[in-house]
């Protein structure tokens, strides 16, 4: 066999058997008999690989143990971390719970007697301003009343002092008579 770089040859031998299928290997992957051969003697020194061990049992060991590793370290992770978050979430939803049912018990009931208050409030004040439009024309009509009672009155002064003394009582009465009845009509 040659080296690469090199012009030192070795030979092995090896059966006919052996080489047919060294013959299909190489040809399976497009390579020569020698390439494939050099190619493979990489493969093993580098991997590390017992190539009598057919059913990669090294390998499957290898695997087992990182597998091993990784689900040690998910269960240290599960304990240390995913545990803690769900119990911190139980307590958390718990908790809000908690306000929910304090508010639906305290806050809405104080809501809905502060409506009901507001709307007596309401209610009362609606009323009051019912009363002060009926003062106010109450009011109003005072003073109207007292107009017209001024205005009688002033008549009433008027016509007294017209009268004389020579007047009859009959006219005197007729117009205390004529004054009171504008007095009732008021």
């Amino acid at each position: 066999m040659e080296e690469q770089g090199s012009h030192k040859i070795k030979t092995l031998r090896f059966s006919i058997s052996v080489d047919e299928k060294l013959q299909k290997v190489a040809l399976k992957s497009g390579l020569t008999k020698l390439d494939f051969f050099i190619a493979m003697v990489d493969y093993f020194f580098k991997s590390k690989k017992d190539p009598r061990d057919l059913n990669d049992e090294v390998l499957k060991k290898e695997i087992n143990k990182k597998t091993d590793n990784i689900i040690g370290f998910i269960k240290t992770q599960e304990e240390e971390l995913l545990r803690p978050m769900k119990k911190d979430g139980e307590r958390m939803i718990a908790a809000q719970g908690k306000i929910i049912t304090f508010f639906n018990e305290n806050i809405i009931k104080h809501n809905d007697e502060q409506k009901a208050t507001s709307k007596t409030q309401s209610n009362n004040l609606s009323e009051i301003v019912g009363f002060l439009k009926k003062l106010d024309h109450a009011q109003y009509d005072k003073n109207s009343l007292k107009t017209k009672f001024s205005e009688i009155l002033e008549y009433y002064i008027k016509s007294r002092e017209q009268i004389s003394g020579f007047i009859k009582q009959a006219e005197k009465d007729e117009l205390t008579s004529h004054v009171r009845k504008q007095v009732r009509n008021l």
